[in-house]
């Protein structure tokens, strides 16, 4: 089931895209000011609620919700340590394959008990630059865990080999509805506990509600993308660039009279906690809503990522935006359930630089 709603959230992206682009342009507005209160059948919904959450982040939804973690810093396959031999000489058998090449120094048991470790080059060039990853299974239980690091900067091999140490003492296991109340990064299956920040994070999940079959409410979030770009160059000119609303102008401005039609419901500047983004909400002309927004923050800034962004998408069916008969929510409705959805978007505990009440857990603070 976890694999199938996997499936949907990446089409959900794909077909949007696909679809924008086969349609003309017009530009209908119905623009819905101020947030939209929920009406008795979402309340109904929300009447009872829990949190779920993934990486550094918690959000607030109805009872029955799934939560689907996406693809981070660690992978999570389902195999005890029989099954995991298995798998480590598959990975074995791919390094050799994308490049002959390809060198493993290090095939051996790992930092911790019921672990295993390699580490190699992933081609004689790789080798020549000093390009050398690391691969650490870390198995607890029916999961094993997959951590991969590289030496890059002017690091050595023993700093990358420290830093694996600390990763795999650090997970555990985690019940999917369990809600850690320490620093660190909600896994699938999992919990990493995690308090230095240093290593670039980067988070994704989905959620479906069965009450409502259609919707597709998706987060994403890359702590240090653009960090490769001039810090004052980055402040000056490109968090411009980036930005949602700039985005959609320049594709305005490229595609002219092929610029897809749609009702433009509210659109503009939309702070979320202290995330200062903003928004886009419109309906496609085949009925599907087509909602979302987008925080450009600064590179290696725990509180406010790189990147941030959530869409939601109605009348999905078959892994597909738009192939249900009919959005299972009004533009009112889909509004109302956006907004109470993003306002429940949080920190799941205090992160350095995050203010008063962009968090739900505040781990110096005495249970009450």
């Amino acid at each position: 089931m976890k694999t199938l709603f996997r499936k949907i959230f990446i089409f959900t992206i794909i077909t949007s895209s696909i679809n924008a682009c086969t349609q003309t342009y017009t530009d209908k507005e119905e623009i819905v000011p101020g947030t939209v209160k929920l009406n008795d059948r979402l309340t109904t919904i929300f009447s009872k609620t829990k949190l779920l959450c993934f990486g550094r982040y918690a959000l607030k939804v109805p009872i029955g919700t799934k939560l689907i973690i996406g693809s981070g810093n660690v992978d999570i396959i389902e195999a005890n340590s029989e099954k995991v031999a298995s798998i480590i000489n598959e990975d074995i058998e791919r390094i050799y394959f994308k490049d002959e090449t390809a060198e493993i120094t290090y095939n051996k048991e790992g930092p911790i008990e019921n672990s295993w470790q390699l580490r190699y080059y992933e081609s004689s060039i790789a080798k020549e630059f000093n390009l050398f990853f690391f691969r650490t299974y870390i198995t607890k239980g029916n999961f094993t865990f997959i951590a991969g690091d590289a030496v890059s900067n002017g690091q050595r091999e023993e700093d990358v080999a420290k830093r694996q140490h600390i990763l795999a003492k650090n997970i555990r296991l985690r019940d999917e509805e369990e809600v850690p109340e320490d620093p660190g990064l909600c896994l699938e299956h999992g919990f990493l506990a995690e308090q230095l920040y240093k290593t670039q994070e980067i988070d994704s999940a989905g959620i479906y509600i069965p009450s409502l079959p259609d919707v597709r409410f998706s987060i994403s979030s890359n702590k240090d993308a653009y960090g490769d770009y001039p810090p004052e160059q980055f402040e000056k000119e490109e968090r411009e660039e980036l930005s949602l609303l700039n985005r959609i102008q320049s594709a305005k401005d490229i595609q002219g009279s092929n610029y897809p039609k749609r009702t433009l419901l509210r659109e503009g500047k939309r702070t979320v906690q202290h995330w200062k983004g903003e928004e886009s909400l419109i309906r496609r002309t085949d009925g599907v809503h087509d909602f979302e927004w987008a925080l450009v923050g600064k590179p290696k800034d725990i509180a406010n990522p790189s990147v941030l962004e959530v869409k939601m998408y109605t009348k999905v069916a078959h892994n597909m935006v738009g192939a249900a008969e009919a959005s299972s929510l009004t533009d009112e409705e889909a509004i109302a359930l956006w907004d109470k959805l993003l306002s429940g978007l949080k920190f799941r505990v205090k992160v350095p630089g995050a203010p008063p009440g962009s968090y739900y857990i505040d781990p110096d603070k005495p249970a009450q």
